[in-house]
Parts: structure tokens; C-alpha cells; sequence
């Protein structure tokens, strides 16, 4: 299992996290977002999960893989939560 707490810089729009969403399935890991200030977790391979609570600039937020290729996993949603790759 791999875990990276990270601080959102910028709010996200739904099509960014739609694209999230879209990489995250590309992998075998379970992809858990934990939202502190909420105490919630969400799928991070749910559309509706992620849509579910607005990630805005300040967001506290745990990011947790587990399974084949979690490494990867994490490295990725940290990548894109921190907006290094943004696409949209």
C-alpha cells in the first residue's frame, strides 16, 4: 500500500477530474482518495465519487493505492491532484 497527503493549489474543474477518473481506471491498483476535513474516502475510479465533493484550492486530501501496480498508481494521481500534468 502506498499513501502521499497532498494540498490542492487550484480548484479542479469536473472535466479535469473526469480525466482523472479516466486514468485512474487504467489501473489494476484500488485508488482510494481520503478527504480530511470531510472524513470521507472516495473511489477514485467513481465519476460520481470524485463529483461528489467539490476539490478546491486548499483541499487537504490523502491519496491511498493499493495492489499490482500501486507505485504507478500513486505516482500518477499525485501528478495530476497536483496539477504537474494538467490536460484539460
Amino acid at each position: 500500500m502506498r499513501v502521499h497527503e497532498i494540498v490542492i493549489a487550484d480548484d479542479l474543474r469536473p472535466e479535469y477530474l473526469q480525466q482523472i477518473v479516466q486514468y485512474a481506471n487504467q489501473y489494476r491498483s484500488d485508488i482510494k482518495i481520503r478527504f480530511e476535513a470531510e472524513c470521507m474516502q472516495l473511489d477514485a475510479k467513481s465519476i460520481l465519487g470524485m463529483m461528489l465533493i467539490p476539490i478546491r484550492r486548499g483541499t487537504r486530501l490523502t491519496i491511498q493505492t493499493k495492489g499490482a501496480d500501486e507505485e504507478e498508481a500513486i505516482e500518477m494521481m499525485s501528478s495530476m491532484l497536483e496539477n504537474k500534468e494538467r490536460q484539460v
